[in-house]
């Protein structure tokens, strides 16, 4: 088959991902249930990443690998910086917030927290590899294929934001903030998480790197949000410790850009001596 006839056959299949996970995301709330009592339609919604992928490659055969080897050799590094780099950030993000008074911990104590957190850790899990098999295990390297530079990131980037679509309100509660400006930081933030993540993957081959660091960011950002952290009306925009705050948004951004000139200027060292 032809360059030209792969290259369309994978723009027709990220169309088909795209459409289906949408459409599969948007029967959620028509099913019932949402995050805080869920129900059918939000165990729908959870699924619709990794149902889409399986769907494409099991009905259209598509031969994209999802990744599903570990990779451990060689790639040490990446899988600690996906373990780590949630807990570092966010308690960087908190602290930031209590210096410009637009956060406030009440009631935290460590094994109070942990106690609050072992619960849902195993359901974060579930869902950071319902999510990750489709976005970063079947979208990323079928993008990747037609441009893995900053342009297929973003391209990434808007799918999996528009799939939070249907329960956007619900997912954050926590702030009141009108959707003129929320939405659009949510976006952006999105598009710059799916650099890091996309970086990553590119750079191990596998997406238990992606599975993890979705796991612990959700298992540790999602209960202080729910029980332990109050942001300061207005202020919000700099608290959240989700991919809305402006301070998250700095750090994942400088990150991804980093992580990206570190992989080309290797690209072409390794072309120059090719």
């Amino acid at each position: 088959m032809s360059n030209k006839s792969n290259t369309w056959l994978s723009i027709r299949n990220i169309i088909i991902f795209t459409i289906l996970v949408n459409g599969l995301a948007w029967l959620g709330p028509l099913l019932g249930g949402d995050p805080s009592t869920p129900g059918l339609g939000f165990l729908l919604w959870g699924i619709a990443p990794i149902a889409s992928a399986l769907v494409i490659k099991i009905i259209l055969r598509d031969p994209v690998s999802l990744g599903f080897r570990p990779s451990f050799k060689g790639n040490g590094r990446w899988y600690a910086l996906s373990i780590l780099v949630f807990p570092v950030t966010i308690a960087i993000v908190l602290g930031l917030g209590l210096v410009f008074s637009s956060t406030t911990i009440r009631n935290f104590t460590l094994p109070i927290f942990i106690s609050a957190m072992i619960p849902l850790a195993v359901t974060y899990l579930i869902f950071a590899l319902f999510e990750e098999v489709g976005w970063r295990g079947y979208l990323s390297p079928k993008m990747y294929g037609l441009n893995d530079g900053l342009i297929g990131h973003c391209v990434i980037g808007l799918i999996w934001a528009s799939w939070h679509i249907p329960y956007f309100r619900e997912l954050w509660s926590h702030t009141s903030e009108e959707l003129v400006t929320l939405l659009p930081r949510f976006l952006l933030g999105t598009i710059v998480l799916a650099v890091v993540y996309g970086e990553i993957r590119i750079r191990t081959g596998s997406v238990w790197p992606a599975v993890l660091m979705h796991w612990v960011g959700n298992s540790i950002a999602n209960p202080l949000v729910a029980g332990f952290v109050l942001f300061s009306a207005g202020k919000e925009y700099l608290g959240s410790v989700g991919v809305d705050g402006l301070f998250m948004i700095a750090f994942f951004g400088l990150l991804g850009v980093a992580i990206n000139r570190w992989r080309s200027r290797k690209t072409s060292a390794q072309k120059s001596l090719s």
